[in-house]
C-alpha cells in the first residue's frame, strides 16, 4: 500500500510540472504576441481620421520592390522608424504573399491620450488575412510605428450560449484526456521498474563466481574391534586390570599372579 502511494504520489507531481511548463510556454507565447501599438484610445470619425486612413492605404499600395528601395534610403538617411515599418510590410508579404485588398469600411480610428492617431486597417493577402495598424502624429505627419496584428474575429459574438458550452467541453476533455494519458503513462512506467530490477538482479547473478565446494570432514577409523578367541595377552593395560580384579576378588596379593593368556568369549545371540 505504502509503494502504491509512492507511485501516485510521483505520477501527481510530474503531472503538475507537465502543467505548469504548459502554462509557462503559453504565457510566453502570448507576450511575445502582444502589439506594440495601444488601441484603446478615443474611437473618432471625421477629417484627421479620414486622412489618417488614407497615409495607411498609400503605406500599403507600395510595391515589394518600392518598400525594398525605401528601406534601403531609410536606413541611410538614418530613419530607423521608416526602415523598420517597411520590413514589417515586406515579412508580412514573404508569409502571407502580395497584398489583395484593404477593406478600408471596416476601418477605425482612435485619438490617443498624447493626440496621435491609430489606425486598424484590415487587409487581406493572398494566402491570409491580417490587421495593420499604424500610428501616426498629425502635427509633424509623420508615421510614428506601424505594425501587423492578428485579425479580430466577430465569430464567437455571433454563437450561442450552447455552442460555446460545447466549444468549452470540447477544450476541457482534451485538457482531461490529455492530463490522464500522462498519468496513465507514468504508472505504466513506474509499474515496469520492477521488472528492470528483477533483470539487473539476474544478470548480476549469473556474474557472481560459484561458491567453492566444501570439503568434507575426515572421518575418524574406528578401533578395531578384536575377533573372537584372539588372544589379548599383548594388551598390557588390559593384563594389569584383570590380575588387580582377580587379585581383589580372592582377597591376596597381585604379586603372585601370573596371567597366561586371555581370550574374548563368544556369547551365542540367545542370551
Amino acid at each position: 500500500m505504502r509503494r502504491l502511494m509512492k507511485r501516485v504520489a510521483a505520477a501527481v507531481l510530474m503531472a503538475a510540472c507537465l502543467l505548469s511548463l504548459s502554462a509557462c510556454s503559453a504565457k510566453q507565447d502570448e507576450a511575445g504576441t502582444a502589439p506594440r501599438i495601444a488601441t484603446d484610445g478615443t474611437p473618432v470619425d471625421d477629417m484627421m481620421a479620414e486622412y489618417a486612413k488614407l497615409t495607411a492605404v498609400q503605406s500599403l499600395g507600395v510595391s515589394t520592390d518600392g518598400l525594398i528601395a525605401q528601406k534601403v534610403m531609410s536606413e541611410a538617411q538614418g530613419n530607423a522608424v521608416m526602415a523598420a515599418i517597411c520590413e514589417e510590410q515586406i515579412n508580412a508579404r514573404k508569409e502571407l504573399g502580395e497584398v489583395r485588398s484593404i477593406d478600408i469600411e471596416d476601418a477605425s480610428v482612435v485619438q490617443m491620450a498624447d493626440g496621435t492617431y491609430t489606425v486598424m486597417l484590415p487587409v487581406a493577402f493572398t494566402e491570409g488575412s491580417m490587421q495593420y495598424v499604424m500610428n501616426l502624429n498629425m502635427i509633424s505627419q509623420q508615421i510614428v510605428d506601424a505594425e501587423f496584428t492578428e485579425l479580430a474575429s466577430n465569430e464567437e459574438e455571433g454563437k450561442t450560449i450552447g455552442q460555446l458550452m460545447e466549444t468549452a467541453t470540447v477544450y476541457a476533455v482534451i485538457g482531461i484526456g490529455t492530463v490522464f494519458a500522462v498519468l496513465i503513462f507514468i504508472s505504466l512506467l513506474i509499474a515496469c521498474f520492477k521488472f528492470i530490477h528483477k533483470w539487473e538482479t539476474g544478470q548480476k547473478e549469473k556474474a557472481a563466481p560459484a561458491p567453492a565446494p566444501v570439503a568434507p570432514a575426515p572421518v575418524k577409523a574406528a578401533a578395531p574391534v578384536p575377533a573372537a578367541g584372539e588372544d589379548l595377552m599383548g594388551d598390557a593395560e588390559l593384563v594389569a586390570v584383570i590380575s588387580a580384579a582377580i587379585a581383589a576378588y580372592e582377597g591376596t596379593s597381585s604379586n603372585g599372579l601370573v596371567v597366561r593368556s586371555i581370550r574374548r568369549v563368544q556369547r551365542s545371540k540367545g542370551r
